[in-house]
């Protein structure tokens, strides 16, 4: 949800957001006069210091932090300044596992005293079995000497 708030005391806008704006995230500001040309260029300040000038009246802060946090204005040459804007930037949330997103861990491995009767069981099952084919292969064998 973005909401912008301006102050129209005079001529010059500075369009900032209303609420704290959160840490690592970008915060744009823009600069506008009542009168033409619509998008001049625009010095912003904080604390009432020169931040920078741009060309456009837009201005964006990539990755802000606390220390961002200040008054903010911006001036249009022969247009005048726009009243100061407080900006707050809140702090990022602790990050949480959802536990509707994450996997669950992984099953630890069965140790040997688990698993390995049950391998013999099924390898001495494979050998009776292969030992009963074998068997009746021989009976049936024996019944009928032409068979290979």
């Amino acid at each position: 949800m973005v909401v912008n708030i301006s102050v129209s005391g005079g001529s010059v806008i500075l369009q900032s957001p209303v609420l704290p704006v959160m840490e690592g995230h970008d915060l744009t500001l823009s600069c506008q006069s009542k009168t033409p040309p619509s998008n001049p260029s625009a010095a912003f300040y904080k604390d009432g210091s020169l931040i920078r000038t741009e060309p456009t009246g837009h201005m964006t802060l990539q990755h802000v932090s606390r220390s961002d946090e200040g008054l903010y204005k911006c001036h249009i040459r022969d247009h005048g300044e726009s009243p100061s804007s407080w900006i707050s930037v809140s702090e990022k949330p602790a990050t949480t596992s959802d536990p509707s997103t994450t996997c669950p861990p992984p099953a630890p491995p069965y140790p040997p005293h688990v698993w390995l009767p049950a391998v013999y069981f099924v390898v001495l099952v494979l050998l009776l079995s292969l030992g009963l084919m074998v068997r009746k292969y021989l009976q049936w064998k024996s019944k009928d000497p032409s068979v290979i």
